[in-house]
């Protein structure tokens, strides 16, 4: 009882600690407000486009998980990365006999919220600071 209560706990941290879309908007309102109609509605949405500034994509997405650089010759590159944490169970079982002569069972679950999935994969180019390519493993 005490895992599910722990678990419980988790969740709520986790779940306060992420803001929505329409908090970010309002926290960026005049930004917000500057975009065109079609920006706006895919930022409501959750999405982004090719050509997306670091703005444009925070607002609809939220901060990434991991944030990486790649380096080559034709420049730096960055790449963000949005991960989703989700339970992992295992689920074991065991039986044995004890000198008496005894036969005891078990079967148990166990589970942790450390599982992370890879979401969205963005790339940035330096050059100008804007989206040149995504991913959405979803």
């Amino acid at each position: 009882m005490k895992i599910f209560h722990l678990l419980c706990a988790l969740a709520i941290v986790l779940i306060s600690g992420c803001s929505t879309t329409n908090q970010r908007i309002d926290a960026s309102g005049a930004q917000f407000n500057g975009y065109t109609a079609a920006e706006k509605r895919l930022i409501r949405s959750g999405e982004i486009a090719i050509g997306f500034d670091e703005d444009q994509v925070r607002m609809a997405l939220g901060d990434p998980s991991h944030i990486k650089a790649d380096t080559s010759s034709s420049g730096t590159r960055y790449i963000w990365e949005y991960n989703k944490l989700g339970p992992s169970y295992n689920v074991f079982n065991s039986v044995g006999i004890s000198s008496r002569g005894v036969v005891s069972a078990g079967i148990g679950v166990g589970g942790t919220s450390t599982h992370s999935k890879l979401r969205k994969h963005i790339v940035f180019e330096r050059s100008n600071q804007r989206v040149s390519e995504f991913q959405s493993f979803e």
